[in-house]
Order: structure tokens, then sequence, then C-alpha cells
């Protein structure tokens, strides 16, 4: 079994359909020891396959997001979008993205310029009960944008901040340059 402390549960969304695995976390972490996915030369994953154990190099190309999730069962009435105006506005932008393929999903990302520069950007989903922790969208997938509003950041976005220094966080002030 794949241990949790070094894998992610991964459902990998491809033109052709999903793939479901595991991927290790190291490949997702930066030297200093926090979550990253705004990686410029990021070109594939590797995926140990559900299915059949295999280990994948799996190639960005046609890869619409990677679902970081709890299990591998899912929801089979999940409803993503989900609006939250009893929340005070703070650090992360909530967006509404729609994909090529026409699904429609809405979540928070980080208020930084990383979605704007990098090939792809995380992004924690709107339902905080679902089955996904965290998605890697990837932009080339992306048909529409739309920021919706300013949010607290939540506890998936939250392992994006590294270890803690003076100002309370992995990342600096917080604010985008």
């Amino acid at each position: 079994m794949h241990d949790p402390e070094s894998y992610y549960r991964v459902v990998v969304q491809r033109s052709d359909g999903a793939l479901k695995g595991y991927a290790e976390k190291a490949q997702w972490t930066t030297s200093a020891g926090s979550f990253s996915a705004e990686d410029q030369g990021r070109e594939s994953i590797r995926v140990t396959r559900l299915d059949s154990g295999v280990v994948e190099d799996v190639s960005l190309d046609n890869v619409k997001a990677v679902f970081f999730v709890r299990d591998f069962v899912g929801e089979e009435n999940r409803r993503d979008l989900r609006f939250h105006d009893h929340l005070p506005a703070t650090e992360c932008l909530w967006v509404r993205v729609r994909f090529d393929d026409g699904e429609t999903i809405e979540g928070l990302i980080n208020n930084t310029q990383d979605f704007v520069l990098g090939a792809g950007f995380l992004m924690a989903p709107a339902d905080t009960f679902g089955n996904n922790l965290l998605i890697y969208v990837l932009k080339s997938k992306v048909m529409g944008f739309e920021v919706l509003g300013l949010r607290p950041k939540t506890k998936s976005l939250s392992l994006l901040d590294g270890p803690k220094n003076g100002n309370g966080n992995g990342r600096g002030n917080g604010k985008a340059t």
C-alpha cells in the first residue's frame, strides 16, 4: 500500500478519460519543504497507476487538471458551484474556471502572480467537504477564468505556505507582486 506520508492520491483528468493513482509528494515539494505546483518546467508527473501498479510518467500535454483526492470512489452527486458570501475577504482569490470540455468548477487560489506566470496553478475546491482536496489546473485546457471575489485561505491552500517565518507564513507578506 502507498504510505499517505509519502504519496498523494490523484486523479489525472485527461482528454481521453481519467487516470487514478498515487503521486509521490516529493515531486510537488520545493527545496524549502512547501507544496508547489507552480513549476515552469513541469512537463509530466510520475504516477503509480491504481489499476495496474505500473509507475508511469504522465505527460501534461493532454491533461486538464490533477485532482488531489481523499479517496478514489468520488462523489456521484457532487456540487462544485457554491457561494461563500458569509466569509470575510482575505488573501485568496475565489475563481470560476471553465475547461475546454465545458466543465466549470469554482475554488480558491493564492492571490499571487504564480497563477498568471506558470503553466498551471493550484486551486482549493469550493466544496471543502467533497472528495477533492486540491486541484492542479493546466492553463492550456482553460477556456474561461473569472475572479469572483476575495476569500480567506483554506486548509488545503495552507499546504503551500511551508515553514513559518517572522511574518507568519512561508511566502512573504501574502501580497501579489
